[in-house]
């Protein structure tokens, strides 16, 4: 019997509970299994073992992967190919400390992503003026990337996880309504003589041709071709993808790359300290810095680095008046993400329709004579 009581030398019970100790094939390879069945009857602890080898025996290769070894894997496959690697990994490091990096993927359910996403809106970031994590923050920290975590897992990795039988959209926490900002003339007068001189080209290329910042900040030499005026640069579900530039836009990546032998193309200048000026590549955190401190001495309040994104959508829409063209400019998978950006050809129907140049009828510049002529 594979079932028995654990007894000591002088015939005491061990443990209350019945153990198991069974040999079974899986994939043609014998393996061991033994431990506790946590039950205090024969007869219990006999169904127990036999459903724990039907389990065994159904049970895939990687179906004892923990979370810690997924995310390791899923940065080592994926992860390192995006511009946003090092926020994935942030996200991953939230994901494994709420939740348990031991715990098994095929454990997880929607019960302990719902905990963590609460556990998680009830943080804080900032020092000097803490402030709760945002509902959107929440989403893109835990629930997205566990999702795709979950779904790698079961359709590469063959982990028995269904992805599917967790309710994604209801665990999303409610997110603000897509904001559209731009620059006005005179904002644009007071920000750009309070940016830093060597943050102005990546600044103004950001301004002008709308790439996500984190994509067009890891922009490479070998990314760019001058000749054909195209950068191949990361799309937010898309990957790589080529995408065109204007003249302006080539003549400021073609003096950058002059400034400085690197394979980055965006650098800026040291300020202070043993490495003066010397060119080091501009990293995220630097440019979100230097942006807020031009932002502050010229008074603009409400304006992220984000928002640069927005500020071209808007005026290229403006301008071309073509929803689809800023779509693509943009690199929008569907134009239900473009359309945020409507409100401009509003202005432009209610502008054609003052100047329509229509009659107004005689009656209606006097309705109250009218009203006396007819009563009458």
């Amino acid at each position: 019997m594979s079932v028995y009581l654990a007894k000591r030398k002088d015939g005491s019970l061990k443990s209350p509970y019945w153990q198991f100790d069974v040999v079974i094939k899986i994939n043609g390879e014998s393996r061991r299994v033994h431990g506790s069945t946590c039950e205090t009857t024969k007869k219990k602890a006999i169904e127990w073992e036999r459903a724990e080898k039907t389990r065994l025996k159904s049970e895939k290769p990687l179906d004892h992967m923990t979370l810690n070894d997924a995310c390791f894997r899923y940065e080592e496959e994926v992860g390192r190919h995006l511009a946003s690697a090092d926020d994935l990994a942030k996200c991953f490091e939230h994901c494994c400390r709420l939740i348990g990096g031991s715990r098994k993927l095929v454990n997880i359910t929607t019960e302990d992503i719902a905990t963590v996403v609460r556990r998680r809106s009830t943080e804080t970031v900032g020092t000097k003026q803490p402030r709760l994590i945002t509902g959107a923050s929440v989403n893109r920290q835990i629930v997205e990337p566990m999702r795709r975590l979950l779904r790698r897992a079961h359709l590469v990795w063959k982990v028995s996880c269904d992805p599917t039988s967790i309710a994604w959209q209801q665990l999303k926490m409610r997110e603000p309504k897509g904001r559209v900002r731009e620059l006005s003339s005179q904002e644009c007068d007071a920000f750009w003589p309070a940016l830093r001189a060597d943050y102005h080209p990546l600044v103004w290329f950001l301004g002008n041709r709308g790439f996500r910042v984190r994509a067009a900040i890891a922009m490479k030499r070998a990314d760019v071709d001058l000749d054909r005026a195209t950068a191949t640069i990361w799309m937010k579900g898309e990957g790589m993808r080529k995408m065109p530039l204007s003249p302006d836009q080539c003549k400021v990546i073609r003096a950058e790359m002059k400034k400085a032998a690197m394979p980055i193309v965006w650098t800026y200048e040291v300020q202070r300290g043993e490495h003066k000026g010397m060119r080091k590549p501009i990293t995220y955190s630097g440019l979100r810095r230097i942006i807020r401190k031009a932002l502050s001495e010229a008074g603009i309040a409400n304006f992220r680095i984000h928002d640069l994104r927005h500020d071209f959508a808007t005026k290229l829409l403006r301008h071309s008046r073509n929803l689809a063209l800023v779509k693509t400019a943009l690199g929008h998978g569907d134009i239900s993400s473009t359309v945020r950006y409507a409100h401009v050809l509003d202005e432009e129907v209610a502008h054609g329709m003052q100047n329509m140049g229509s009659t107004i009828p005689e009656w209606s510049r006097n309705p109250v004579s009218r009203a006396r002529k007819t009563k009458k």
